[in-house]
């Protein structure tokens, strides 16, 4: 929890728990916030899926261009202003194969303009039924424009077929189909009330009359206005399809639509009557195909499944809870995989559900959600990282080389881990010898300038002599130095850089002695411990009150080992010309010792010591110098 709501940024969470309050609030009061992108997914699982084999005995008699050119040149006539008596030839033509229904998708809401043409067309279709086909025929509903065709109520028009056609008719249903927000056709309205009836549509008029009885949809799976999604079975043709003028000249077989439901429309550009669906392409779909469809889906008794009204708005809260959490993973990276990982989960999971269930899992809403929460929370992370990188810079850039600066930058998601691991890394301490004293007494003889120009300078040298070797000033502390080798990133040879780094500091020291203030009285002298183990680093704190800090046994060893050096120096070094001058002792652990024992020349004369929080006496040599073959 600490990660995902650290103290001291309450931008942490604020920024994207609005974000997520805004989806949820969208979600629930404006369900259709983003109701195109969601129906093009509603596509996509169709491409997705492909075509099916159908599952019902439906086709399309298609009124064509072939069909138009074809009867146009042989009658003379134009199929758009066909006589009924013309229409009526075209019923008795399909009559003889027998159908079990001829649906047509052409509105007669006005008489005809040949004289007996309705009625030539009722006793067709009354002489189809005699014969065991049933007729039925499309009316509209639309908004009412002042027409004074058809029956208005309540804004709406109502225009049914011509009473004798529809007195003869088996049945007649609203052949008008409900766009959703991108002007396509998904979904089938069944039912129509109007003025004190109900009205049924096309599609279930045909598909009740097949039957026999009732179609019987789950109140679960209609929308508010009664409508239903459709289970397209494919593009178009994938009804069989045959042109009308194949049938007109007697080229289709009569027993081919025999015990068929046959659906009669145009399917040409220019009666307007093709609409974007599912599979349609750039052409879309004819009226025709999607009436199929819809007689298809209510017979089969497959149509998709919506989910509650409450599941949307839940699946958003729990994508936006994901992706806050996921992009909240310590390492970013892992972050924004597992976050894009678990997006392509579920999509994965809505085909799924598509494909076998026939289920409209909600996929635009929480996958838009789980995003943004994911970007708004990555977009914080790095606003306050670049915040407390240049902090950070500020405060080590005088500390480390700028290669050592740069890579703990580079892993600064890393450091902020609470769980770090244990790394094997070598320390030093060092702090100059009668610091406080001399401190003290400059200041009374307001020589304290002295002391800072001096300091300076020995500031300088040792970070010179450290950075050659790779190492890092995590502390300063007056005259105290802490020296890391191997943190806060790997460092290889980091044993062997460390007691290095500590030869150089000592011969830096030299050039150091003419600058000490007191040094008529007494000579600069430093001491310097050394230590290497396992230890632990990491970046406490928030906000402005943040260090980086190192933990370890180890740790604790060094700084014991660099205070006992005072004592160290009482005790007469072998004699010889040592490398490491006589005003500087540098002690190096027993740990670290066995490292690098074959690489520096050392004093093993000084004694075991009792140190303070240790329940063993530390073990410690002196180191004088390096051999000449590691120099």
């Amino acid at each position: 929890m600490k990660t995902l709501f650290p103290k001291n940024r309450p931008l942490r969470w604020v920024l994207p728990a609005a974000f997520l309050l805004v989806a949820i609030f969208l979600q629930w009061q404006v369900p259709g916030w983003l109701a195109k992108p969601e129906a093009w997914t509603v596509d996509a699982r169709f491409e997705l899926r492909g075509a099916e084999q159908t599952g019902q005995p439906v086709m399309i008699v298609a009124l064509d261009e072939a069909s138009f050119q074809v009867l146009g040149d042989l009658n003379g006539e134009n199929i758009r202003t066909w006589p009924r008596a013309r229409w009526a030839e075209m019923v008795n033509k399909l009559a003889v194969g027998r159908p079990r229904l001829i649906v047509l998708d052409v509105v007669f809401d006005t008489p005809g303009w040949d004289t007996g043409g309705d009625q030539a067309l009722a006793e067709a279709i009354r002489a189809a039924r005699a014969n065991g086909t049933g007729v039925v025929l499309a009316a509209n509903l639309a908004q009412a424009v002042g027409s004074s065709a058809g029956v208005a109520t309540a804004g709406l028009t109502y225009s049914p077929p011509v009473d004798v056609l529809a007195a003869a008719a088996s049945a007649s249903g609203v052949a008008n189909l409900p766009v959703d927000a991108d002007d396509a056709i998904r979904r089938t309205t069944l039912l129509y009330p109007f003025a004190d009836a109900t009205l049924p549509s096309l599609g279930l008029a045909a598909a009740t009359l097949y039957r026999g009885q009732a179609v019987n949809v789950p109140a679960a799976d209609l929308g508010k206005d009664l409508s239903l999604p459709i289970h397209f079975r494919g593009p178009e043709a994938t009804f069989r399809t045959v042109p009308l003028h194949q049938v007109w000249l007697d080229e289709a077989a009569p027993e081919t639509l025999e015990g068929a439901i046959v659906v009669v429309g145009y399917t040409t550009e220019i009666e307007q009557d093709r609409h974007p669906a599912p599979f349609g392409g750039i052409r879309s779909l004819p009226g025709a195909e999607i009436q199929a469809n819809i007689i298809d889906t209510l017979l089969s008794e497959n149509w998709l499944h919506r989910p509650p009204a409450w599941l949307p708005v839940a699946l958003v809260a729990a994508a936006g809870l994901v992706g806050f959490t996921l992009a909240s993973l310590p390492s970013p990276g892992l972050g924004t995989l597992s976050l894009g990982g678990s997006l392509l989960l579920y999509l994965g999971l809505g085909a799924w559900l598509f494909n076998r269930q026939g289920y409209l899992l909600p996929l635009t809403a929480p996958l838009v959600t789980a995003a943004l929460l994911g970007a708004a929370t990555i977009t914080e992370r790095a606003i306050f990282a670049e915040r407390d990188k240049r902090l950070l810079r500020q405060r080590f850039s005088g500390l480390m080389s700028p290669e050592r600066l740069q890579a703990l930058l580079d892993n600064w998601e890393n450091l902020l881990n609470t769980e770090r691991p244990e790394k094997d890394a070598a320390v030093l301490f060092a702090d100059i010898r009668g610091f406080t004293h001399t401190t003290e007494l400059l200041m009374k003889e307001n020589r304290s300038p002295e002391m800072v120009r001096f300091l300076n300078a020995y500031l300088d040298s040792m970070a010179q002599a450290v950075f050659v070797e790779g190492g890092v000033i995590y502390r300063t502390f007056g005259d105290g130095l802490l020296i890391l080798f191997g943190l806060p990133e790997p460092l290889d040879d980091h044993h062997r850089k460390a007691v290095r780094a500590a030869m150089r500091m000592a011969e830096a020291s030299r050039s150091l002695q003419p600058l000490w203030p007191l040094r008529d009285e007494n000579p600069f002298q430093m001491g310097i411990g050394l230590n290497s183990g396992p230890m632990v680093d990491a970046i406490v704190g928030r906000g402005r009150r943040y260090d980086y800090t190192v933990l370890g046994d180890a740790v604790n060893a060094a700084a014991r080992i660099e205070s006992h050096c005072k004592v160290a120096m009482e005790i007469s070094r072998p004699e010889g010309n040592w490398p490491v001058p006589p005003e500087v002792t540098v002690l190096v652990g027993s740990d670290l010792y066995q490292r690098v024992k074959d690489n520096i020349l050392a004093d093993k004369n000084i004694p075991p010591f009792e140190a303070r929080g240790k329940a063993e006496a530390l073990r410690v040599v002196r180191m004088l110098g390096l051999k000449e073959m590691f120099r």
